[in-house]
């Protein structure tokens, strides 16, 4: 897959190809709202245990405290020493799902009716899954724009024992330089998709002990209602 800086710099929108491709997307959805109050909601029983004390290892619970991104082209997905940790998950998910594909597809399809896009270009990172010991690819992912020419919102998500954890930012404009450039506002607008489309929302729930840029490590849960 071609990273965005891996598009910048063969040329990108001059590419006869590359622009017919770009006309044929849909268009962007209108912006997502950051500044909406959410009124707290109270929290399912999936998760009152994780809410007391600050949760310091990914071994502790089924939250995937980080994506990390590999070191090396083939990994050894049992060996944490070959994953660095780039981006704190901020956003925790209580689907009503038997399995986790479903239970993912519902956070999704909150998203595409929100006028996002799945599976945009974007980067390969991991999350650790305690059960099978092992780094596991991002499951399921969306953002705002396919390229995020102008910036957008992106969210990835995994999901592990019935819990979606999910890596939500704000990207910086493709030009010159892409880069994250805000953690809470991407928390705070899944809050507001979710809180819209009906799901209970309780912002800064659960401690997840990793605060990074303008990120103060705690993590929203949103649940979808019964």
């Amino acid at each position: 897959m071609r990273s965005r800086r891996s598009l910048l710099r063969t040329g990108g929108l001059a590419a006869v190809g590359t622009l017919g491709g770009l006309v044929a997307l849909p268009s962007p959805p209108e912006a997502t709202p950051t500044d909406q109050t959410v009124e707290a909601a109270a929290l399912p029983d999936a998760v009152s245990g994780w809410t007391d004390d600050r949760i310091t290892r990914e071994t502790e619970t089924p939250i995937a405290r980080y994506q990390y991104r590999a070191t090396a082209a083939d990994p050894d997905r049992t060996d944490r020493e070959t994953f660095v940790a780039t981006s704190p998950i901020n956003v925790v998910l209580v689907p009503n799902a038997e399995t986790d594909a479903a239970g993912l597809e519902s956070v999704m399809e909150v998203l595409e009716a929100k006028g996002w896009l799945r599976d945009p270009d974007e980067y390969t990172r991991y999350a650790w899954d305690r059960t099978e010991g092992r780094f596991v690819r991002q499951q399921a992912t969306a953002a705002e724009s396919y390229f995020g020419a102008s910036g957008r919102f992106h969210v990835r998500c995994w999901s592990f024992e019935g819990v979606v954890s999910m890596q939500v930012h704000e990207d910086s404009a493709a030009r010159p330089k892409h880069d994250v450039i805000s953690y809470d506002r991407g928390r705070k607008s899944i809050a507001a998709a979710f809180d819209a489309a009906g799901w209970d929302v309780s912002p800064g729930a659960i401690d997840l002990d990793n605060d990074q840029s303008d990120h103060d490590g705690l993590a929203t849960v949103v649940t979808e209602a019964p």
